[in-house]
């Protein structure tokens, strides 16, 4: 069970809190109050808990983030909210980590942990050599399996000591040892990289690259087409497209081509950070290019996307997957089952409007001329005392500091109380 509920209700005094959970496993938290002053001043500490606290530091890198993914990682997000009474949310997709805590204190000092935690793990855990990048052919894992064994046996007898594991999904040789061993193991991956470099004799007899019209220099092969081009050539054609948003699909620019260029292509040519920029840019061309028919969830930094509601329907709620907000896809703000989008606008911008839309023609309700809080009054004398603490004449609303003090101007100014 998520504690994130109980965070919720340590917020609400003076008011009734109600948690109404979606088929996603999300909830909708609804507020309740006796008046719309009341809703509105609760309204946003809450958003600012929804919202939580986004772990953003430096050497927090994907490579370092990916141990959450781990049975380890998981025990120490869940260690980490018992300690610090927070909830922690990992988007495993985006690779986002959220706190959310009852106070900002709280969300600090869970982030602060998180941090020194899982870099002191990091540490502690296997080094990595990556099979897949930059000066790398795309069949690198295939020729080291070739040189090696599966099992990485070759290369055991050539580094005593190292313990390896071979990640195939992920193109990774995991070592168990330490920082000289990995230096080793890159320099031997290197050596078969540069032995089997001979890209540009491979194809059929080209030496010009179509994008830069020169000789290829660190040629890459395309899968899908099996051209060849520089392999900082296609760098850059991504690193253009991700500026500009109207080059998407990136293509094959050999003359009459066009074809796609592959994902395990563009994983082979771009780090990490760039194919997930080159991700997001494809994904906002998209959008851009939609004519409104879709949008980005309206959460800072959230990738998600809905589709837009037509003009003529109802706003249906649009549960993020990603940070779990809830918005309407008619107007575009939070999720309001309760008031047509134009009222719930209404009442973003001035949150009192339906407090006023009541008290109008109502000659038992005043507002306060102390606090201005609002008052209805159904019977008794015209001594009112203010939540503020001031006793106020109904009359004439002129306010005093004791309810003796009312009484008197009520039975010297106006010759009664009633």
């Amino acid at each position: 069970m998520s504690p994130l509920p109980e965070i919720v209700n340590t917020l609400f005094t003076g008011a009734d809190c109600f948690l109404e959970e979606n088929e996603n496993g999300s909830c909708r938290v609804r507020i309740s109050a006796n008046a719309t002053k009341t809703v509105a001043e609760l309204r946003r500490p809450v958003e600012e808990l929804m919202n939580g606290r986004t772990v953003k530091h430096a050497s927090l890198t994907p490579s370092i983030l990916q141990h959450l993914f781990s049975r380890d990682g998981i025990n120490l997000l869940r260690s980490l909210q018992r300690e610090t009474r927070t909830y922690i949310s990992f988007d495993r997709r985006s690779l986002n980590v959220r706190i959310f805590g009852s106070s900002d204190d709280a969300a600090a000092v869970a982030e602060q942990k998180l941090i020194q935690s899982l870099l002191s793990y990091h540490e502690s855990k296997q080094l990595e050599v990556r099979l897949r990048g930059r000066g790398l052919p795309p069949d690198m894992m295939k020729e080291v399996v070739k040189k090696f064994g599966p099992d990485l046996h070759g290369l055991k007898e050539k580094i005593p000591g190292a313990e390896f594991t071979l990640n195939t999904r992920h193109h990774i040789i995991l070592i168990r040892g330490d920082k000289d061993m990995k230096q080793k193991v890159e320099e031997i991956v290197l050596e078969i990289a540069k032995a089997g470099r001979d890209l540009a004799e491979r194809s059929d007899g080209e030496v010009t690259c179509p994008i830069c019209l020169c000789e290829v220099e660190d040629g890459y092969l395309l899968e899908g087409c099996s051209h060849l081009f520089c392999r900082l050539c296609l760098v850059e054609q991504c690193e253009s497209a991700i500026r500009n948003l109207d080059i998407f699909p990136v293509c094959c620019a050999h003359q009459d081509c066009k074809a796609p260029i592959l994902l395990t292509d563009l994983k082979s040519i771009l780090s990490t950070e760039k194919f997930e920029e080159l991700f997001r840019a494809s994904l906002g061309a998209f959008v851009a290019s939609s004519g409104g028919a879709y949008r980005f969830c309206p959460s800072p930094d959230c990738p998600s996307v809905y589709r837009v509601a037509g003009p003529d329907t109802l706003g249906e709620p649009f549960v993020c997957g990603a940070c779990y907000a809830e918005t309407c896809t008619r107007c575009h703000l939070e999720y309001h089952p309760y008031l047509s989008c134009e009222k719930y606008r209404e009442f973003k911008e001035d949150p009192d409007s339906s407090l006023k839309e009541w008290c109008k023609g109502k000659d038992q309700v005043k507002t306060c001329p102390v606090c201005g809080y609002t008052i209805e009054k159904i019977d008794g004398c015209n001594h009112i005392e203010c939540k503020c603490g001031r006793h106020v004449c109904w009359v004439c609303l002129e306010f005093f500091s004791s309810s003796d003090d009312c009484y008197g101007h009520l039975r010297a100014v106006h010759m009664a109380i009633i």
